[in-house]
C-alpha cells in the first residue's frame, strides 16, 4: 500500500472543492481564508488546521465572521483590513453551531475516504454555510444571534453595539446592566471531583470581584449614556457563612477520602 500524502490531499479540498465555491459567491481568496465585501458589511471563511496535526493525521474546521464596518470603527478606531480575516470579525463561530451541534471537525487521516469527505463538505457548505451567509448579508438579521442555542462569539462591546444599532436601544442597555451586575456579584465558581467508587463530591470557591473590568463596564455606560442600575443580589450575605460550612465540610471529607479514611 502506498503512503498517502494527506499535506497534498488537504490542499487538493481547499483547490478542488472550497475555493471554487466561494470563488463563485464573489469571495476573494487568501491562503485558506476568504472575504466576501457587501459594502456596509462583510462576511469571511476559514478553513482552520488543528495544532496537533501531524503527517499522519489532519483535523480541520470551518470558521464563519459576520464584520460592520461602522462597529469596526468605533471598536477599533483604525482603518479595515485590506483583507479582514475571520477573527477581525464582531460576529464569529463555527460550521457546527449552524446545525446546533457546537463544533464538528474533519478528520484526514489513513481511514479517511478522500472522495466521500469531499462530497461530505461540499453538503455542508452548500446546504449550511452558504444559506448562513446569504441570509445574513442583512446585518438587521443579525439581533436573532443572540436567541440561540449555541450563541456566535462576540465581545461585550460588539454585541451592545450591535443591539443597539440593528434592535432596541432598551435591550443593549439591559445587556449592559446584566454584564454590570454580574460583576458587581459573581456567583461563584463550581467543580467537581469523580472519586474512583463513582461518588461526586462538588466545591464551591469563593467568586472574586474584578474591579477593572467594572471600571470598564462603568467607563462605556458613561460614554453610551447607559444608566447603570444595581440590583438586589440574588444571594443574601447571611447565607454565605453557611456556603463557607459547607465549602470547608466538602474539603475534609474530600482529605479524609484520599487518606483512605
Amino acid at each position: 500500500m502506498t503512503d498517502r500524502d494527506f499535506k497534498s490531499e488537504f490542499d487538493s479540498i481547499i483547490k478542488e472543492v472550497i475555493a471554487p465555491i466561494f470563488k463563485a459567491n464573489g469571495f476573494k481568496k487568501n491562503g485558506n481564508n476568504f472575504y466576501r465585501d457587501l459594502g456596509e458589511v462583510g462576511q469571511a471563511f476559514n478553513v482552520q488546521q488543528s495544532q496537533w496535526n501531524s503527517k499522519d493525521d489532519k483535523t480541520f474546521v470551518f470558521n464563519l465572521g459576520l464584520l460592520d464596518k461602522e462597529i469596526q470603527n468605533i471598536v477599533y478606531q483604525r482603518e479595515l483590513p485590506k483583507f479582514p480575516k475571520e477573527y477581525d470579525c464582531e460576529i464569529r463561530l463555527r460550521h457546527g453551531q449552524l446545525l446546533n451541534k457546537g463544533d464538528i471537525w474533519y478528520d484526514l487521516n489513513k481511514r479517511t475516504d478522500l472522495e466521500k469527505l469531499k462530497i461530505q463538505i461540499i453538503k455542508d457548505v452548500e446546504n449550511y454555510v452558504l444559506p448562513f451567509l446569504d441570509k445574513y448579508q442583512d446585518p438587521n438579521k443579525w439581533i436573532e444571534f443572540f436567541d440561540w442555542k449555541f450563541e456566535p462569539i462576540t465581545g461585550p462591546i460588539e454585541k451592545f453595539l450591535i443591539i443597539e444599532k440593528y434592535g432596541e436601544r432598551a435591550r443593549a442597555e439591559k445587556f449592559w446592566n446584566d454584564l454590570y451586575n454580574e460583576a458587581l456579584f459573581p456567583k461563584p465558581q463550581v467543580s467537581e471531583i469523580r472519586t474512583k467508587d463513582g461518588q461526586v463530591i462538588r466545591d464551591e470557591s469563593e467568586p472574586t470581584v474584578n474591579r477593572e473590568w467594572i471600571k470598564r463596564l462603568e467607563d462605556f455606560a458613561e460614554k453610551k449614556e447607559v444608566k447603570l442600575e444595581i440590583r438586589p443580589t440574588t444571594t443574601p450575605v447571611s447565607k454565605r457563612a453557611d456556603s463557607d460550612k459547607r465549602n470547608d465540610n466538602t474539603i475534609k471529607k474530600l482529605w479524609s477520602m484520599l487518606k483512605g479514611k
